[in-house]
């Protein structure tokens, strides 16, 4: 199932996306929906990257503990 999405785009950026959509072979849908994928990826991966950042804080990891950790764990001193 698909829903019409109406977005309103600064001239500029249609064009980019009309002349990327015409070298791709995709349609100005696919390249929109592309790039609205690829923005949730980025926002999840934020999500999980504070939450690490956050569960390590609880526990009192901080970042200058990061190198010798993975050390630790890829050396099997765990």
């Amino acid at each position: 199932m698909s829903r019409l999405l109406s977005v309103s785009l600064p001239d500029d950026l249609a064009e980019e996306t009309d002349a990327l959509a015409q070298s791709l072979g995709k349609t100005r849908s696919e390249i929109v929906r592309d790039a609205l994928r690829r923005q949730l990826q980025v926002e999840r991966l934020a999500d999980l990257q504070r939450y690490g950042r956050e569960r390590a804080e609880a526990v009192g990891v901080g970042p200058e503990d990061t190198e010798a950790l993975v050390d630790e764990s890829r050396s099997g001193r765990h």
